[in-house]
């Protein structure tokens, strides 16, 4: 557990792994990497308003937030990564801790997508890239979460767990297509053996996207996806990052459930946010093995995850 203050905390970030496939994603599917810039908005926008405005911060975030992040920003998303301490200030000062681990995530996100969006690299050596990313996100023990499963009540039980939930169920399942989709891009590119079928799958999921936050929230996730759910084959294939995001999303949850908690007093939600960041971190408490994990994925039904994977494109 962190003891330093927010402002005090020793922390620096750290640069993604130089590698020939740097950026792949972004310049052979721009329109899927612009909608990853403005999914890192939707996440950064909510925890300001969490700490900068704690009483009216449902109320701004189901309404105001929620309407220009789909009226504006996704119809014409960012074409560049955004830089959250700008956008995001009281929020980085606070929990300096979650916000680079966050970060550190999503890096691997990228660099997994970079791998696949790569056609130079031979498809037998997809997997030794994927390894390699994994160990070099795991040598940050500070930042990275675990790649063993944590149990559901972990984000759902508690005093406050399903809070934000309650209070913003548009903004929550808007969050869940993000994750939706996050994961399904991988599918979509591993199932695809062509790059053709790879534009045309990637196509079908974005646009599957669309239909999931059209009409909110009618059709959006009413609960968490879940990746040996609706990505099988990439958690079939990469369990370890598979977990580590099902983890990130979960943990998602947790910090916008200990930042809207009206039962938690502001000065102890910082100490909250951190307790909760190192159960994530840790590789022994409230963890699951993963014959459950995947048992998990499967006692609800993907429809209310969002679906499984995508409708492919042709071939």
């Amino acid at each position: 557990m962190w003891t330093v203050s927010a402002i005090g905390c020793r922390y620096y970030e750290q640069a993604s792994l130089p590698a020939s496939y740097n950026w792949s994603f972004r310049h052979t599917y721009p329109e899927a990497d612009r909608l990853i810039n403005a999914f890192d908005f939707g996440h950064a926008i909510l925890y300001e308003e969490l700490a900068r405005h704690p009483l009216e911060a449902a109320d701004r975030v189901e309404r105001q937030r929620f309407h220009f992040i789909v009226a504006h920003l996704l119809p014409d998303p960012p074409g560049e990564p955004l830089d959250e301490e700008a956008l995001a200030p009281d929020y980085v000062r606070l929990i300096p801790e979650a916000h680079e681990m966050f970060a550190w995530a999503h890096m691997l996100h990228r660099a997994i997508y970079d791998i696949w969006a790569d056609d130079h690299i031979p498809p037998d050596r997809k997997d030794a890239e994927v390894a390699r990313a994994i160990r070099y996100y795991r040598t940050r023990g500070d930042l990275a979460l675990s790649s063993r499963p944590k149990r559901m009540s972990l984000m759902t039980d508690g005093p406050f767990g399903g809070g934000f939930r309650k209070a913003c169920p548009r903004y929550s399942g808007l969050l869940w297509s993000y994750h939706w989709l996050q994961m399904v891009l991988y599918d979509a590119m591993i199932d695809s053996d062509t790059p053709a079928a790879r534009r045309a799958d990637i196509a079908a999921a974005v646009k599957r996207f669309g239909q999931l936050i059209a009409d909110p929230p009618a059709h959006m996730p009413t609960v968490m996806p879940m990746s040996a759910s609706i990505a099988p084959e990439f958690a079939r294939r990469y369990p370890d990052a598979a977990i580590i995001f099902d983890n990130l999303h979960s943990f998602h949850d947790v910090v916008a459930d200990i930042m809207i908690a009206t039962s938690i007093p502001a000065r102890a939600k910082r100490n909250a946010v951190l307790t909760a960041a190192a159960v994530y971190r840790d590789s022994t408490s409230d963890v699951t093995s993963v014959a459950d994990w995947r048992a998990m994925a499967t006692m609800t039904s993907p429809d209310q995850m969002g679906g499984i994977g995508f409708l492919p494109g042709p071939r």
